[in-house]
């Protein structure tokens, strides 16, 4: 287990960061409308929401079940989404079940499923 949460928060913005600049030429440190797609944007305002509500690991459930690793905007989706995720509080995080290391987990879960595991490795260092 990784004990600075704050280097676990910035790893996972960080690592989401590099992987839209590299794949979606987008900053979404810079650019506020580098969100998702609209394709995506009703899901990813759900899940947002379900995170919000407190439903972390049913956002996550449903996050995973709908993965599509021949769709680039659900790709996307997932990073934005673990980067908010990542974002949230160890007390909030933990008051529904989950943690900042099962961020990072579900995180480079979702990374490999798509095929970018090697980058993922290479950021993440």
């Amino acid at each position: 287990m990784i004990e600075d949460k704050d280097y676990i928060m910035r790893l996972t913005h960080e690592v989401v960061r590099t992987l839209i600049r590299l794949l979606f030429q987008k900053d979404i440190d810079k650019d506020e409308e580098a969100g998702v797609s609209a394709e995506m944007a009703v899901r990813y305002r759900e899940l947002l929401a379900m995170i919000k509500d407190g439903q972390v690991n049913e956002a996550e459930n449903l996050l995973l079940d709908e993965m599509d690793p021949d769709n680039p905007a659900y790709f996307e989706l997932g990073l934005l989404f673990y980067e908010k995720l990542g974002a949230q509080t160890e007390e909030f995080l933990e008051s529904h079940n989950y943690t900042q290391d099962e961020v990072v987990e579900g995180l480079k879960y979702f990374v490999d499923c798509y095929g970018y595991g090697d980058l993922w490795d290479t950021i993440s260092r």
